[in-house]
């Protein structure tokens, strides 16, 4: 094995532009003492009441104010999918000392990365991550422009999507640029908010994963130095423990974080998913919002798609970790080994999928279910319309 004398990866890296985007809209603040402190904490209030608060607001009373089933259909997906992204907004804000906590256990996990094996895993996860950040990053891009497009092609005039305002922008030109201006302002943040909301989870997966992974390739290989003694094996074997331990610290933090917001999101894209249907069922497919609605669904579609795909990844990197204990070379050590090696085995045992509100797993087969619901009702209604 060639060893490196430190770690040269930090896996907190992973999460820089989650911060950058926290910082942005409030939630970590500077110092009391310092001259920024209240400059700071009225721009966020004055960011996050113009926005997290009025922008639903808008579009909750347009809802309310609904005069017919058409109406109700078109402004039902987009009102449901904004409120709980505010939901998973105001987890960040409740969770964010929790999630500064995580970068502790993080950087104990690398500092355990000894080979250059283990740091090429750990920086796969880091790319994978980043990579996953600019997708949704695109995806949301994509989703701001369709509605910018579905104003400029209509025929008439119409907001990006219903919303109520104190003054009738339908009156005059000004009125709907005061209109649509604050309704662009308020739908490229909530974008913002929400790359931030959809990105963090898939993120400590594919992080959580990585370090499974490193630790499995490290159990993999211990016994295969020769010249190894078997204190010194020993030794590498109760690290290797304390490593499944803090990996294990690191997992129930991570489930406590992001519970809430996989609940929330599979909430979000099954009554979104639902709601487009009855859309498409009572209003039909407008031609101005064709591509507007078709990119709402795959963004939604996509979002617990990614999740349920890292839950998995995850949940086969715990079935990896246990055949790399298998396989290690334990049948010809000592009693002492194999009682270590024996608690190593059955705490590897434990963790089997993320849960989302403690009930859902967060899983592939939860997708699948998800998208036969929303199916299961589109049809329905189908057949009752």
């Amino acid at each position: 094995m060639m060893l490196n004398t430190e770690a040269e990866v930090e896996t907190w890296q992973a999460f820089k532009n989650h911060w950058i985007l926290w910082k942005f809209f409030g939630l970590q603040p500077p110092k009391r003492d310092s001259k920024w402190f209240k400059p700071y904490i009225a721009y966020a209030i004055f960011l996050n009441v113009t926005v997290t608060l009025l922008f639903p607001t808008t579009l909750i009373v347009n809802l309310i104010l609904s005069k017919n089933l058409t109406e109700l259909c078109e402004n039902l997906y987009m009102t449901t999918t904004d409120v709980i992204c505010n939901i998973k907004f105001l987890n960040v804000f409740v969770m964010r000392h929790k999630l500064l906590k995580v970068r502790n256990i993080l950087q104990r996990l690398d500092a355990r990365a000894k080979t250059h094996k283990e740091v090429a895993i750990l920086e796969e996860g880091l790319k994978l991550a980043r990579k996953c950040f600019m997708t949704f990053a695109r995806m949301f891009c994509c989703a701001i422009i369709s509605s910018q497009m579905m104003v400029y092609l209509s025929s008439e005039r119409i907001l990006m999507y219903p919303a109520w305002y104190p003054w009738d922008w339908k009156a005059s030109k000004r009125n709907f640029l005061y209109a649509h201006s604050y309704q662009l302002y308020g739908l490229v943040l909530q974008a913002i908010q929400n790359l931030g909301n959809d990105t963090y989870p898939p993120t400590y997966l594919i992080i959580l994963t990585a370090h499974i992974k490193a630790l499995a390739s490290r159990i993999k290989d211990l016994g295969t130095n020769e010249t190894t003694t078997d204190e010194d094996l020993y030794k590498e074997l109760t690290d290797c423990i304390n490593d499944h331990n803090t990996i294990n610290e690191l997992f129930l933090n991570i489930q406590e974080i992001i519970s809430p917001t996989c609940i929330a999101q599979f909430m979000a894209t099954g009554l979104a998913q639902c709601t487009i249907g009855v859309y498409l069922i009572y209003v039909g497919l407008h031609p101005s919002k064709t591509l507007n609605i078709i990119i709402y669904f795959s963004a939604v579609t996509m979002e617990i798609f990614i999740l349920c795909y890292f839950g998995d990844l995850y949940c086969q990197a715990n079935a990896h970790l246990t055949e790399s204990i298998y396989d290690c070379n334990w049948m010809d050590r000592d009693k002492k080994f194999k009682q270590a090696f024996l608690v190593l085995l059955q705490r590897s045992q434990k963790n089997s999928s993320i849960m989302a509100g403690s009930l859902i797993p967060v899983r592939m087969p939860t997708f699948v279910s998800v998208m036969k619901t929303a199916y299961s009702v589109f049809t329905v209604l189908n057949k009752v319309n």
